[in-house]
């Protein structure tokens, strides 16, 4: 996978099936696999790849995502564009309605710091995102707690040394926060219980073939579904896996590295895509991480 990231463009967004072709014919995947059990995939290296934990949300943890979405219903409806096609993770021409009205479409991404579009160079600084100001945000930021302490155990285990990296950067985010007197930005920090620096919150939502280029290639993110809907397959299209995406399934992997899809045209389904920023890493010169590694492996 080092050789394949080498390949791989800066801004690579996997929405080109011609540049993906090319990629594919330079990197066949071996085998397809469909996984429905408990899985972790790895490279010639010994580097971890994927996490695949089906079945790894309990009933209570994901009653708890419900009851947290339900409070972003605004935002979540006000999140639709009608713009760009390009600018498709908004775009209303792929999100369904729900069949019973108790899931709001949308996709709204959630921050107590990060760098709005564009400024991610220097000169500029982290900002609240726009889901977390106001008086109704105190309250986004407790209901995802739980979720946000569920994944970072998860991380703990997957990827130690990226827990502890993005640990360390919310400790000198809130040091910088408190000493430039950004109390909003304090406030949510203090109470934001994840390392992850960003989590996306997407409900109803048909997922085309896509990588997300800002994701770093030895970093993982972390991906839960929740909800009531027919059973749907998650397609890492480029390693030729396939993965049984049932509701209480945690996926973790670079979103960078793996061309992903999924489609969904009906149900209730909720995602959670927690993620950290690189940029925010680097503004409190926190240092990078290598591959985690799977090192009892007899390849």
């Amino acid at each position: 996978m080092v050789r394949y990231n080498d390949t791989l463009d800066k801004d690579e967004s996997g929405r080109s099936e011609t540049r993906e072709e090319v990629l594919l014919n330079k990197f066949p995947p071996e085998e397809e696999h469909l996984l429905t059990t408990p899985s972790v995939v790895i490279d010639s290296g010994g580097r971890i790849i994927v996490w695949y934990l089906p079945g790894a949300l309990t009933s209570m943890m994901m009653k708890d995502i419900h009851g947290a979405t339900h409070s972003m219903s605004g935002l979540l409806k006000h999140s639709i564009t009608s713009g760009k096609i390009s600018q498709w993770r908004t775009h209303r021409s792929n999100f369904y309605t729900s069949p019973d009205g108790m899931i709001t479409p949308g996709c709204i991404n959630i921050s107590p710091a990060w760098f709005q579009q564009g400024r991610e160079v220097h000169g500029f600084s982290p900002e609240v995102s726009a889901a977390l100001k106001g008086a109704a945000s105190h309250n986004i930021t407790a209901s995802l707690q739980r979720s946000g302490i569920i994944v970072s155990a998860a991380l703990r285990v997957m990827h130690p040394d990226l827990y502890w990296a993005g640990m360390e950067t919310q400790v000198r985010l809130g040091k910088w926060a408190a000493r430039y007197e950004l109390n909003e930005m304090h406030h949510h920090l203090q109470r934001w219980t994840s390392v992850f620096n960003v989590v996306s919150i997407i409900c109803n939502r048909q997922t085309p073939p896509h990588r997300d280029p800002k994701c770093r290639p030895a970093a993982f993110d972390i991906m839960t579904t929740a909800g009531v809907y027919c059973p749907v397959i998650m397609d890492f299209m480029n390693l030729g896996i396939k993965f049984l995406y049932d509701s209480g399934s945690i996926l973790a992997s670079s979103c960078r590295l793996v061309r992903h899809y999924m489609n969904v045209e009906e149900g209730n389904r909720i995602v959670t895509a927690w993620y950290m920023r690189d940029s925010i890493h680097n503004f409190v010169g926190t240092p990078s991480t290598e591959y985690a590694k799977y090192d009892r492996v007899d390849i």
